[in-house]
């Protein structure tokens, strides 16, 4: 049986379609999610909005043409012309044209700075939108990277199933030609063929579960179709922020993580929103100049031009301004608690992506020193079957445990690659 255990060293699953790395499958995602096509889209709504506010501050010009045809049948209405000409006209049925034509420009000159303040409001609300369009394009890569590196931990275990069942056959092959030179009895072919059903039904799970990891990983990727090639990227290399102090790791994600920015933009955003409310407190100031013509044939245009100022102060209006005040300074507190539970919630992610890196390192370490015991215990129960000594029941353990050594090596591997890539996301790098 020498030999039999590098099997499970070297053997590792083949694809015929393209390979896929996981900058493309990032890629990919960053083109294709649904949910980031539509915060794309959101985002250019809100600077369409902030575009929106900024008309109210400039001058407003309007045009209009009418022409019209009536009959000019006159009828007094009592008390409106002199008693002498109240009589109504005689009924005449001829009609005549009419046309009129109009300019009119009006500008807002001063309200207390109400639809500046707004304009401002709807600018870092659009901000706001921004921020969280990226932090959603960093969640989307967090995922697809555990999706990427959850898949080719599958992989592995599927290599890992199949290097058993090939350890598994080549037991059964001398098992059996040592029961049939009479060195072993009948019953060591049973458990071995029973290992093999038990080696064939678990590469069956392992295929089925790799199948359902590129699944989600599609998915991540907004992809319609499944992931067929094979996955190139090795889990990512260590790195100082693995070891950095958590305060200074903490520091950095505040500011780095585009929540923070959203949360910023939103508290800018709604100050400007209170002081637009209280500046209705104060009169409007508005200009309007307007050119009409009139006529009843377009050779004897009259025209007329006005201008005209306007104040307009809204003394009362049922306690209406004060209610918005009191809504909008609520809402400004809710916006300050969140800056405060973000914070906290920052700290956590990070000391936690912190820990589970920590932790993972050592699960590799530790999973290798329990594969190379595993393998060594083998190759040991190899010879003692070998050489009489042994029973197929230890040889059987042994291979068990040597299957299952090779599969915490490559979940703890592919977990430490997933702790790597949280520790990114909660940094708010994009690697």
């Amino acid at each position: 049986m020498k030999g039999v255990v590098l099997t499970l060293l070297v053997a590792a699953p083949v694809f015929a379609d393209d390979s896929l790395s996981l900058d493309e499958a990032l890629a990919r995602a960053m083109e294709q999610v649904p949910a980031l096509k539509a915060a794309r889209a959101q985002e250019t709504a809100s600077q369409a909005r902030a575009r929106e506010s900024f008309a109210a501050l400039l001058p407003q010009v309007s045009l209009g043409l009418a022409y019209s045809r009536s009959t000019a049948n006159f009828v007094a209405r009592p008390g409106a012309l002199p008693s002498s000409l109240a009589g109504a006209s005689s009924i005449n049925l001829d009609s005549f044209d009419f046309f009129t034509g109009n300019v009119t420009a009006q500008m807002m000159v001063w309200d207390f700075f109400t639809t500046w303040n707004r304009h401002q409001a709807a600018k870092r609300s659009a901000e706001g939108q921004a921020a969280q369009t990226r932090s959603l394009e960093l969640t989307t890569a967090l995922n697809v990277r555990t999706s990427y590196f959850a898949a080719r931990a599958q992989d592995e275990l599927v290599a890992v199933a199949q290097a058993s069942l090939d350890n598994t056959r080549a037991h059964l092959t001398q098992i059996q030609a040592f029961v049939s030179a009479g060195a072993r009895p009948e019953i060591d072919v049973a458990q071995s063929r029973a290992e093999l059903a038990n080696a064939k039904l678990a590469l069956v799970n392992a295929k089925n579960s790799a199948a359902l990891a590129r699944a989600r990983l599609a998915q991540t990727m907004g992809m319609k179709g499944p992931v067929r090639g094979a996955l190139l990227d090795a889990p990512p290399a260590a790195s100082a922020d693995e070891d950095a102090p958590l305060d200074t790791l903490v520091t950095e994600a505040v500011r780095a993580r585009p929540e923070s920015a959203q949360l910023e933009a939103q508290v800018q955003a709604q100050e400007l929103s209170l002081a637009a409310v209280k500046g209705t407190y104060w009169p409007t100031l508005s200009a309007q100049v307007s050119a009409n013509a009139q006529a009843r044939q377009l050779n004897a245009v009259v025209p007329n031009v006005s201008g005209q100022l306007a104040l307009s102060w809204q003394l009362y209006q049922g306690g209406l301004t004060q209610a918005q005040q009191a809504e909008a300074e609520a809402t400004l507190a809710v916006v300050k608690a969140q800056v405060d539970t973000l914070t906290q919630q920052v700290r956590l992610d990070v000391e936690q992506a912190q820990l589970d890196v920590h932790a993972s390192k050592e699960a590799v370490e530790v999973s290798n020193e329990a594969k190379a015991a595993a393998a060594e215990r083998l190759r040991l129960a190899e010879g003692r079957y070998q050489a009489g000594a042994g029973s197929v029941i230890e040889l059987s353990d042994a291979q068990v445990a040597f299957t299952q050594a090779g599969a915490q090596v490559a979940q703890a591997t592919f977990t430490l690659a997933a702790s790597r890539a949280r520790l990114v996301a909660a940094l708010g790098r994009e690697r």
